[in-house]
């Protein structure tokens, strides 16, 4: 017969936000580039730490840094969901109650992802090509008259006094 495997208690919400405070603290390991100062076996050693540290604030349940590693991951992802529908919800029109605030450790998550990885935010060099359209429609628009040429009486003033017609050949003549 199989023998079963007991399971831990389910993550607390204190718990969730330890984990997301600790993993800020240690981001430079965690998420950073392997290289010289960032080795396997340094992330390991830095969930090891985290781990420890829960432990030592939360004695009833033992977390291994491995349980520590998969429920980032599950914080990771429900965060991002959250974050998502924030931004939903705050960019709606009509009115109603205001969106709901990010709960705690939603908003640690953030602080620990940053902005680039929460949401498509486009390219870095892209263009608007809305912003460009703009910009060539109040370029082919003619000049606002200013507010000294709005004071002087209707007859002085020209339709598009930038663009006054040249004077043409036979009024040149005349003169």
């Amino acid at each position: 017969m199989e023998k079963k495997r007991n399971r831990k208690p389910n993550w607390t919400e204190e718990q969730g936000l330890l984990l997301a405070q600790l993993v800020n603290e240690h981001k430079g390991m965690l998420r950073g580039k392997f290289g010289p100062t960032v080795t396997s076996q340094g992330k390991r050693r830095a969930w090891d730490t985290i781990s420890q540290t829960i432990n030592a604030s939360f004695p009833l349940v033992v977390r291994t840094g491995d349980d520590c590693e998969k429920r980032w991951y599950v914080l990771q992802s429900k965060a991002k969901d959250e974050i998502s529908a924030h931004k939903r919800e705050s960019s709606l029109t009509g009115g109603g109650p205001p969106a709901k605030r990010l709960s705690q450790v939603a908003d640690t998550v953030f602080q620990v992802l940053g902005l680039s990885e929460v949401s498509v935010t486009g390219l870095p060099t892209g263009i608007d090509t809305s912003m460009m359209q703009a910009l060539e429609m109040q370029q082919r628009l003619p000049p606002e008259p200013s507010a000294a040429a709005t004071q002087d009486s209707p007859a002085d003033q020209t339709p598009f006094p930038s663009e006054a017609p040249a004077p043409s050949a036979s009024l040149q003549e005349r003169r």
